[in-house]
């Protein structure tokens, strides 16, 4: 019975309660990064990608078929990774726009909650390190995207990250907790069922987990068949399955049309090596080596500079050379510099039996990370802003507008339509199979049967915006540039459908023409 008595003592409070207060507080770096990712989403739209996507994505649950009512080159883990945003969007009378971005605040936080459960505390940073730590992990990954923020390569990197916090326990014969391993491995499923070409990011570390076994070679078999590697390949695998399951067409119809027309449009292989996000990651690792002064890096350090190095292969293989595609190889990169930097200068501690650092090389170390954070920032700021052309077409066009784009991509028909409420009309509201066919018979030697080939997806392409100019009646019709105006008006069936449309004002390169009989 617990006793009431007023001159009984108050237990004093436990000892490390301070300790934890002074833990907690010390993580305000961490909430400056938050508070400061917070403001630029409240001012930034989503991407022309995810946009499209998101669009895809409710064009699928209204009952549209892929790749048959719509066009895409890619394939369908593209969108259903936005579907579960669009379902709570509903649910809860939100945009979906605002529901991604707040998913992926809340991915970020569970994928680095899974790195702090799998690392120990000695690998790489102590836990009186770590606020710094997580600071430096939620600019990275929170603030750098820019306009890469929510592509499915971002979302891939937040998804890997647990994965390689497993391998670097795995090369020091740690074994962390399965769940947490599990969990890793559905994240790496994920990320490779977005992109295969990201199997890189872990197939490149893989061979020095197991060189650290070398001398145990029972425990390779463990490793290659641990629970991590289990989960990622079933999740492959049941992607697969749903794939051939519930999207055939995706293999009969979209797949055949991106092969001829989309994957061979790419940069050249040196080229892709001069690539600015190849290059930062190379400056990155070679920054870190110098500041180890000939120590060998931790664990951590190694399995993210090469699972860096994996995604810039994923780049180059890749062959387009966008930015938001070497995106996780830069701030993988970055990440692995900036554990260095904070263990080495911010977390250097006396009974670590090191030496102090020089002044000299923590402004070295720290002015080289700001101007590749800053190059980077630049290089993933690439898309246009479109504010003048919404508030244009807004002002111009009836309310809930139906847009066409004449445009190679959806960089101007997205987020437009969306923030119009609009409606993109066309299986697609850009020619992305007609302009890449055109490069293609443009500048590459082509034998007759691929000529033909690409001419006929031309010319169905062509067929489909003209009719739809003619029969869908849209409100107003985009065009990107003087090349796009040449070349509908190159083809007969294009011109006669613009006929009963005229120009009416130019926003930042981009035509806005309207209906002849339009009453504004």
């Amino acid at each position: 019975m617990t006793s009431l008595d007023p001159n009984r003592a108050t237990p004093p409070r436990p000892a490390n309660d301070a300790a934890e207060f002074r833990s907690l507080v010390g993580y305000w770096p961490a909430a400056a990064a938050l508070a400061l990712a917070t403001i630029v989403r409240s001012v930034s739209w989503l991407n022309c990608d995810v946009s499209w996507n998101l669009t895809l994505g409710e064009k699928v649950l209204a009952g549209a078929r892929p790749y048959i009512d719509f066009s895409d080159p890619n394939p369908p883990a593209s969108f259903l990774i936005y579907v579960p945003a669009i379902l709570i969007g509903r649910e809860f009378g939100v945009s979906a726009e605002f529901v991604v971005t707040a998913l992926v605040f809340a991915a970020t936080f569970l994928s680095l909650w899974l790195v702090e459960r799998t690392l120990t505390e000695n690998e790489p940073l102590t836990r009186r390190d770590r606020p710094i730590g997580f600071a430096l992990a939620c600019v990275l990954l929170l603030v750098l995207p820019g306009d890469a923020f929510a592509q499915r390569d971002h979302i891939a990197l937040l998804a890997i990250l647990p994965m390689l916090a497993v391998y670097s326990q795995r090369a020091v014969g740690r074994s962390p907790r399965s769940i947490l391993t599990g969990l890793a491995g559905i994240g790496g499923g994920i990320a490779i069922a977005i992109k295969p070409y990201f199997a890189l990011a872990l197939l490149v570390p893989l061979p020095y987990v197991v060189w650290r076994w070398r001398n145990h070679k029972q425990k390779i078999a463990t490793f290659l068949t641990s629970p991590e590697q289990a989960m990622t390949l079933l999740v492959v695998l049941a992607y697969g399955a749903l794939l051939v399951r519930c999207f055939p067409d995706y293999l009969n119809h979209g797949l055949p049309v991106a092969l001829a027309v989309y994957s061979p449009l790419n940069q050249t292989f040196l080229l892709m090596l001069a690539n600015p996000s190849v290059i930062l990651v190379a400056m990155a690792v070679i920054v870190g080596l110098g500041l180890q002064n000939g120590r060998i890096p931790s664990p951590l350090i190694i399995v993210c500079s090469l699972a860096a190095f994996g995604f810039a292969f994923a780049l180059i293989a890749q062959g387009k050379g966008w930015p938001y595609h070497g995106y996780p190889a830069v701030a993988l990169a970055m990440m692995a510099l900036g554990l260095l930097l904070v263990r080495r200068f911010v977390g250097f501690s006396g009974n670590t039996g090191s030496t102090k650092p020089p002044v000299g090389d923590l402004v070295f170390g720290i002015g080289l990370f700001a101007c590749i954070y800053a190059v980077a920032s630049v290089n993933l700021l690439n898309e246009p802003g479109r504010g003048a052309l919404v508030r244009e077409v807004a002002r111009l066009a009836p309310t809930r507008p139906k847009i066409v784009t004449l445009a190679g991509g959806p960089e101007v028909a997205f987020p437009l339509t969306r923030k119009l409420h609009g409606t993109p009309v066309g299986r697609a509201p850009f020619q992305w199979i007609s302009y890449s066919a055109d490069k293609l018979l443009g500048a590459t030697q082509l034998g007759p049967a691929a000529r033909q080939k690409l001419e006929q997806y031309e010319l169905i392409d062509r067929k489909e915006l003209a009719d739809n100019i003619r029969g869908r009646h849209p409100d107003a019709v985009l065009v990107e540039g003087d090349g796009e105006k040449s070349w509908a008006f190159s083809h007969p069936e294009i011109a006669a459908a613009l006929g009963a449309y005229r120009e009416v004002e130019t926003v930042d390169g981009v035509e806005i023409w309207l209906p002849r009989k339009s009453a504004r």
